[in-house]
């Protein structure tokens, strides 16, 4: 056999045998007697756009939560990138940092630091997580400020700016930590539309530039056209899962009928 063609053998097997660059598996989350998650498991590669839908209180920002461990799941196991955190083995400070280190996260609020400007919102964490010096954290923040279209804002404070501004601000935060995965937690639910459309198109670019990310979210034009898969949720468990367009235009599960028949009614 030619060389050039056993050395892509070769890669072609490891590329099948490698394994998800983000898994969970039966991931099960309770408070009190309370059950929020029901043995939620899938997988995503990384460079993937994952969308999770469903009506409100089915689980999915605590679903976000378990995966960077901000609220420890009470069942099943992570991996990523290596990494394994299992709910059975409390997790060790040093795997909780890796992991953390390598997600970044957007929220509904802002939660940006109110005395500090724009640079200082986005530079403090290089520097205390990072060991970047100031100097160095300033100049990938104008980069990544620049990169949201608002390098003008850099020594405005967060009062000054609408809130689009600030959700794009903390993206730019999320990202100067360099994460593998990219987290949104309905990052436009607190925005008038027009404002949620300036942080969609930085969500879209990112996704061009092959960001891992997932995103949970009530904007159905978005899942099906930026994602490459969607996840649907209800009370707890993935009720339906595959790629954007099928999911959205051919559901198979009739609750995810309902669902999207009510959202696009609205």
């Amino acid at each position: 056999m030619n060389l050039n063609l056993q050395t892509h053998a070769a890669v072609s097997v490891a590329a099948a045998t490698a394994p998800p660059f983000l898994q969970l598996h039966a991931i099960g989350k309770h408070f009190g007697p309370y059950q929020v998650l029901h043995e939620v498991s899938f997988e995503m590669e990384q460079g993937q756009v994952l969308a999770i839908i469903g009506p409100s209180g089915s689980g999915k920002s605590t679903l976000l939560r378990c995966i960077n461990q901000l609220e420890p799941p009470s069942s099943g196991r992570i991996s990523m990138a290596g990494l394994q955190i299992d709910a059975q083995r409390p997790p060790k400070h040093a795997e909780l940092v890796q992991l953390r280190r390598r997600i970044g996260m957007v929220f509904q609020s802002f939660n940006l630091f109110p005395h500090l400007t724009v640079l200082r919102n986005v530079s403090l964490a290089q520097v205390r997580t990072l060991g970047r010096s100031p100097a160095e954290a300033d100049r990938v923040s104008m980069q990544l400020l620049e990169r949201v279209g608002l390098a003008d804002k850099a020594g405005h404070y967060p009062a000054r700016c609408s809130g689009g501004q600030q959700q794009r601000i903390a993206i730019a935060r999320a990202l100067a930590l360099e994460p593998q995965l990219m987290l949104f937690d309905e990052p436009t639910s607190a925005l008038d539309p027009e404002l949620g459309l300036e942080v969609l198109a930085v969500m879209k670019e990112l996704a061009r530039d092959g960001m891992s990310m997932i995103v949970v979210t009530h904007e159905m034009h978005f899942a099906e056209t930026v994602s490459d898969r969607v996840l649907v949720m209800a009370e707890g468990r993935i009720i339906e899962q595959g790629a954007s367009q099928t999911v959205m235009r051919h559901p198979q599960n009739e609750r995810v009928v309902k669902f999207l028949q009510a959202v696009r009614n609205r």
